[in-house]
């Protein structure tokens, strides 16, 4: 057989051509696989924007809903709590007729049998409807009606009723005001087009078409739907709106009301998005084709295959197959100059006690969890378009070019929690920690380097030291300053404790009816040999996380019983003087043992110390009710500190029994006017809230009273006590005794 020879040139010229054919093939893949992604992720950004806008319009509308409940308070706190009989509140109730301001029109009281009245003296029967049943049964403690059919007039309303408490704490009735649909609308917002409101009867409350308002409205087509995107499903109905037109509707329950709220988007919107990315693929396709083409080729051409390995082997991570630190800086230094006026987020992550289990699963389970982590980071950081790389052992870098730092941080948010549930399910579970840091153009150090804002990043991190609660900290000159300070206070508090450098002022309580002195409140302050004269402020917060505060407290209480008891045995006058008792006493058993043995060992009365506690929403109520009876029972009075200003509500009255409601000094200065003098709304709240007190037989005093207005105020509305820089500022001991026998 005769056989045939390819010239090497022709041979060459077949290669070449096969393989520009190859890639021409592969970049059109390529080329429209990037197209459908581009496109699907546009689909989704729209999705995800669509439901973002109801949500957060839902969330108005529950926050101004809670608003309205906060109106009701001021006629609740005038009958809550006491022993009144029906007449007398219903005498109260057409009191407040003129008082009855939009958006209700109408309030009303209900006895627990459904007999109602309302500001006009008018009688009802509402024993059918849903929100007597509801607060009565005490199944909800604030109800927000469907749309109703007034009884008084038969207009179309909504109901807000809560319960109503006698002095034993047990429901004895129910306060409820009407709202006429109408007003929804003036006092929720102007309703965009599109948004929606319906009840549980699918009637609309409030639509962007007012003439629809009140309707029950039924779309030709209805059908429940699922839009999604690959991290979240959408609940979206498939519907047709008040005009025909075919529409997605993305729907919201509201938290507070049997309510349902609607953003209408019509199908074309998502119709047209397709057709755009249609129209401009055959030109993208073209441009990638030849742009890939002739990089590959030149790639070819340039680089052989051992220089390639080289380049891999210098720049990636054996293990992790990330780029190393030191390419990293260099490439993030690129986009830097690339891209002057864009701004960045640098992030360092590492992994909570590493070197634990390094220990405990040895160095094929460490290698194993830091690769499965640089799994979890790549995909994070590919989601943004990110760069990512490692650092020594367990530390990783990321950078993130974003549009605004709001943003940023509000995916990285979502981020941490996908991370977190991720890690949390490994065969080696493991929890990671974050410093964050911007660059961010037009500011003094837009043209600060990589390495710094690495650093900045690490700082940031490291402050978070074992505190489990955080996952991340966020890098500013504020944070650098607080941690030099705090690091300070650290290193130098037991020293200072030892040194004496911690004192207790005495800032006295006056009785309004005698204006004298009749105690006052133990305050511990810091004059640090290096930081001068510091407020509580700025380190019982500290001493508050580092449980240093358990001692500070008790060495306050024996600077107090010593001053006692040396004014006792100089025959100086004495009057109770209150000690506060921190979040941190967790074991009342303990806590009263110790204080009853400091108290003893200076053998002071009882009667002359007062203990203020502070309830906060992460203490156990249990704890400071054990606490509150064990002192009483040793002879102390106790007070609740701050009552009503958020810490300490009416919820505590009924599990914590305290004999003194301490106020908080923002009442007087919420509405002040010129001169201190209080508008009638704050006037109107601060007397309810003393009358309260009496009605439950405490004790009430008021602190931060600075003008002559509050004080007569005060003396006026028969509150017991007062303290605050109109009678004087804190005083050393010397001066208190001083203070004290002028004014006794």
């Amino acid at each position: 057989m005769k056989k045939f020879y390819i010239n090497s040139n022709i041979e060459r010229l077949f290669s070449f051509a096969g393989s520009l054919v190859l890639i021409l093939a592969l970049n059109i893949i390529i080329a429209n696989t990037l197209l459908k992604k581009i496109q699907t992720n546009t689909e989704e950004n729209f999705i995800r924007s669509c439901d973002e806008i109801v949500e957060d319009y839902a969330f108005m509308v529950d926050t101004k809903l809670k608003q309205l409940e906060s109106r009701i308070d001021l006629f609740y706190a005038k009958i809550a709590y006491k022993n009144l009989s029906t007449e007398k509140i219903c005498e109260i109730l057409i009191s407040e007729k003129d008082n009855v301001k939009d958006p209700f029109d109408m309030f009303v009281y209900t006895d627990k049998e459904g007999n109602s009245w309302n500001v006009l003296g008018h009688y009802y029967d509402v024993t059918d409807r849903n929100y007597f049943k509801k607060i009565i049964t005490g199944e909800t403690e604030f109800f927000v009606s469907s749309t109703l059919e007034s009884k008084e007039d038969g207009r179309s309303i909504l109901a807000f009723a809560r319960p109503i408490y006698n002095e034993f704490h047990e429901i004895n009735g129910v306060l409820m005001a009407t709202m006429p649909v109408e007003n929804l609308a003036k006092y929720v917002a102007k309703m965009e087009k599109r948004f929606s409101i319906q009840d549980a009867n699918k009637k609309l409350i409030l639509h962007y078409n007012p003439k629809w308002t009140g309707w029950a409205y039924t779309p030709w087509k209805y059908n429940e739907t699922v839009l999604s995107t690959p991290d979240k499903d959408f609940h979206v109905i498939e519907s047709s709106s008040t005009e025909g037109e075919p529409v997605y509707v993305f729907y919201r329950k509201s938290t507070v009301a049997p309510w349902t709220i609607g953003y209408s988007v019509p199908v074309e919107n998502f119709a047209q998005i397709k057709k755009e990315g249609v129209s401009y693929q055959n030109f993208l396709i073209e441009v990638i084709v030849i742009a890939l083409s002739v990089i590959f080729l030149l790639e070819i051409w340039v680089h052989s295959v051992l220089e390639r390995h080289q380049v891999l082997s210098t720049h990636i991570d054996a293990l992790t197959h990330l780029w190393v630190r030191s390419y990293f800086e260099r490439e993030a230094t690129r986009l830097f100059k690339r891209h002057p006026h864009s701004k960045f987020m640098i992030v360092e992550t590492d992994i909570r006690g590493f070197k634990f289990l390094n220990q405990n699963h040895g160095e094929a389970g460490a290698n194993k969890i830091l690769y499965q982590y640089s799994k979890i980071l790549y995909d994070m950081t590919n989601d943004f378009d990110g760069i990512l790389s490692r650092g020594y052992a367990d530390h990783f870098y990321i950078m993130i070019r974003i549009e605004s730092v709001h943003k940023a941080m509000h995916y990285f948010k979502e981020s941490i929690m996908r991370i977190s549930e991720l890690t949390r399910n490994l065969e080696i579970p493991f929890t990671p920690k974050f410093g964050i840091a911007f660059r961010v153009p037009k500011k003094m150090d837009s043209n600060i380097s990589i390495q710094t804002l690495i650093t900045r990043a690490n700082f940031a991190k490291n402050a978070i030291k074992e505190n489990a609660l955080l996952q991340f900290a966020i890098y500013d000159e504020k944070l650098l300053k607080k941690s030099n300070e705090d690091n300070y206070i650290e290193n130098h508090m037991e020293q200072a404790l030892e040194n004496e450098e911690f004192f207790v002022m005495y800032q006295p309580k006056i009785d309004l009816a005698t204006d004298k002195i009749v105690g006052a409140e133990a305050l511990v302050r810091w004059q640090s040999s290096e930081l001068g004269y510091m407020p509580p402020n700025s380190f019982i917060p500290l001493f508050e996380k580092n449980n240093f505060v358990v001692k500070l407290d008790f060495y306050v209480y024996e600077q107090v019983f010593k001053f006692l008891r040396q004014s006792l045995d100089n025959g100086d006058p004495a009057v109770p003087i209150s000690v506060n008792m921190s979040r941190n006493h967790d074991k009342p058993e303990r806590f009263v043992h110790d204080f009853m043995a400091l108290l003893k060992k200076y053998d002071i009365p009882s009667h002359l110390v007062e203990v203020e506690l502070l309830e906060r929403s992460s203490m156990d109520k249990n704890v400071l009710r054990e606490i509150t009876i064990m002192l009483q029972k040793e002879g102390f009075r106790v007070a609740m500190d701050d009552f009503g200003s958020g810490e300490s509500s009416l919820n505590m009255l009924s599990t914590i029994p305290v004999n003194i409601l301490k106020f908080d000094r923002s009442f007087l200065f919420a509405h002040d006017a010129t001169g201190g003098k209080l508008d009638e709304t704050s006037e109107n709240f601060i007397e309810n809230l003393v009358d309260l007190g009496k009605n439950l037989k405490k004790e009430t005093i008021f602190e931060g009273v600075e003008t002559e207005e509050q004080r007569d105020f005060l003396k006026k509305i028969k509150c017991d006590q007062v303290q605050g820089y109109f009678y004087s500022k804190p005083l050393r001991e010397e001066e208190f005794l001083e203070f004290l026998k002028n004014n006794r």
